[in-house]
């Protein structure tokens, strides 16, 4: 949905969701339950009126297209935050309210910027919402885009007078007023140091150089499995077991030689030809290709090496860097436990149950699932990421190496 947010006096904000593409999405639904229930009420004549299909699964179809698409079209959702009050209001309606609740948010130590990765269902969204000291968060809206999210809760945090928190990567930054809009880089110099180990691991993969102005790391690409090379060679093996049998059978029902040919053509080309242009590539990819990363003061420059060429450098201005964290298997995992333990604790609130036993071994199965996402560029557009598949160790040491390099050369 469409994230709007306004100041609509000095102590108050709106931030509305709804319309936008949505209403476009839900219009065509809408319309079609409306013809439905129209031609289900006899307005619009049709051949057959009166079996089954007209009168009892049109009507239901009419109702459910109706109710779907209105929603999508006309759904609107309404946060007030009042920073006088120390309250949330909330409220939901078809073009204008006609729902509403309303929250105290007296014990806030920040509001909160996280990450929600999408499925196949659902996009990546970021969400906003109020971290409390103690029990339940609130959750304000959510958006798909990082940018917006991130500047509707820096006007919420203003507007409550307390710390913004990053918390879209395993690592949360929490930055005061002052601190929102300041470049990493300026941090940095503030601080004077960068925390994190610069040694080199012992199985590192990457190679690092240092120039004189500059720090180049050459990230190459992850090995592939050899069986998935096998399995991308199967079409071949069945091209070169058929393509002879398949002209001999030609051969013997006098088929035209142009259909022939043809049909000869396009079997061995998406069988034969295509998988092992495939697999020459992922080999070729994983023997030559890789990630190219330029430290300079001036920014950071990320560059894929592929099988056959080299793509154009995508350049982020060191002014628009936000701030760069790391994920590991180990962080993303404590992630993980601490979201479940959250939404745990949310439920325990709501139903005044503690977290027991079962809800301990359920933290521990989610652990297991989390995977690394290696080095994460925030900047005021979004993200870039780099390093994903690498070690836990080497991931960390190149953070280290990446800051300390933004730091020393600036």
């Amino acid at each position: 949905m469409r994230l709007l947010f306004r100041r609509v006096a000095p102590d108050r904000l709106e931030i509305r969701e709804g319309g936008g593409c949505m209403t476009i999405f839900g219009l065509p639904f809408f319309a079609a339950g409306v013809f439905m229930l129209l031609v289900s009420a006899g307005l619009i004549p049709v051949e057959g009126g009166d079996d089954v299909l007209t009168r009892i699964v049109l009507p239901l179809m009419g109702i459910a297209f109706t109710l779907v698409g209105g929603a999508l079209s006309f759904g609107r959702a309404w946060t007030i935050v009042d920073g006088t009050r120390r309250e949330v209001l909330k409220q939901w309606g078809l073009l204008v309210p006609m729902r509403s609740e309303s929250e105290r948010v007296d014990n806030l130590s920040a509001v909160a910027l996280e990450f929600q990765k999408g499925d196949s269902d659902s996009a990546d969204t970021f969400r906003v919402g109020l971290k409390a000291r103690t029990g339940r968060h609130i959750q304000l809206c959510s958006s798909t885009q990082f940018a917006d999210a991130r500047s509707c809760a820096i006007a919420v945090a203003e507007m409550l007078r307390v710390d913004f928190e990053d918390a879209t990567t395993d690592h949360p930054v929490r930055l005061m007023a002052g601190e929102v809009e300041m470049p990493l880089q300026q941090r940095l110099q503030m601080e004077g140091r960068v925390s994190g180990s610069s040694e080199r691991p012992a199985n590192a993969r990457s190679n690092v150089q240092r120039e004189r102005d500059a720090l180049r790391i050459t990230i190459p690409a992850p090995r592939s499995h050899p069986i998935a090379y096998l399995l991308t060679l199967i079409p071949v093996a069945i091209a070169a077991a058929f393509a002879t049998s398949m002209h001999e059978f030609f051969r013997q029902t006098r088929t035209p030689d142009p259909v022939a040919w043809a049909f000869l053509g396009f079997f061995l080309l998406f069988f034969g030809v295509l998988p092992a242009v495939t697999a020459l590539n992922g080999y070729l990819r994983t023997r030559r290709g890789g990630t190219i990363v330029t430290v300079s003061p001036s920014g950071i420059g990320i560059q894929e090496r592929g099988a056959w060429r080299t793509g154009r450098m995508n350049s982020i201005p060191a002014a628009d860097i936000l701030d760069i964290d790391f994920s590991t298997r180990e962080s993303a995992a404590h992630v993980a436990r601490l979201a479940a333990e959250q939404r745990a604790r949310d439920l325990s609130a709501a139903r005044s149950t503690p977290i027991g036993p079962r809800t301990e071994r359920m933290l521990k199965s989610l652990s297991r699932f989390a995977h690394a996402d290696g080095i994460t560029i925030k900047t005021r557009q979004g993200f870039t990421t780099f390093g994903k598949g690498l070690a836990d160790e080497e991931i960390s040491y190149l953070h280290a190496l990446v800051r300390q390099a933004l730091l020393a050369l600036s």
